[in-house]
């Protein structure tokens, strides 16, 4: 189990402890808003970090909870592309407390968790967000990823890629 510390924060595991705090964060209306899907009850957010859980033996994914003071502030998320162990690119995902936004914590953390990840096993690393998230693109910019392309999912959603390289 890898543990990362921060100047003012632990990347620790995910674990089940964390999920009425990871519930909580899922309800916020700008979280809604940025993400595609979200649980809407307890039991549903429990049955999500068990599958990513699962993830982290079976897919070689890595759920870090942002701890502060022994409080959860969010999570970041590093994991190979495709779900595939045998590639050497990945891609991360974040998101934050809404208790815990607008302090430069998204992005020292997700700093820590890049620089991480391709020291320990990628190349490269992804990230995507929806063109219209201008937080989470000021915040990717400001770890160093570099816009790759704007695209619309099958969902509809535009969407912009990023990459970043070692």
């Amino acid at each position: 189990m890898t543990i990362l510390k921060g100047k003012e924060f632990i990347l620790r595991p995910l674990s089940l402890s964390d999920v009425p705090s990871f519930f909580e964060v899922m309800q916020d209306e700008e979280t809604k808003r940025n993400l595609e899907s979200v649980p809407t009850t307890l039991e549903e957010a429990k049955r999500e970090i068990e599958g990513y859980l699962l993830q982290e033996k079976e897919k070689d994914s890595e759920y870090f909870s942002i701890d502060i003071d022994g409080r959860y502030a969010g999570n970041v998320v590093l994991q190979h592309q495709n779900w595939d162990p045998a590639s050497n690119e990945g891609r991360v995902h974040l998101w934050i407390h809404p208790e815990f936004r607008k302090r430069g914590l998204a992005t020292t953390a997700l700093k820590e968790v890049v620089r991480y990840g391709l020291k320990k096993k990628f190349r490269c690393i992804f990230a995507q967000c929806k063109a219209m998230n201008k937080g989470v693109i000021k915040i990717l910019l400001n770890v160093g990823f570099t816009r790759v392309k704007t695209f619309v999912n099958e969902a509809g959603v535009e969407k912009i890629l990023w990459i970043i390289e070692d």
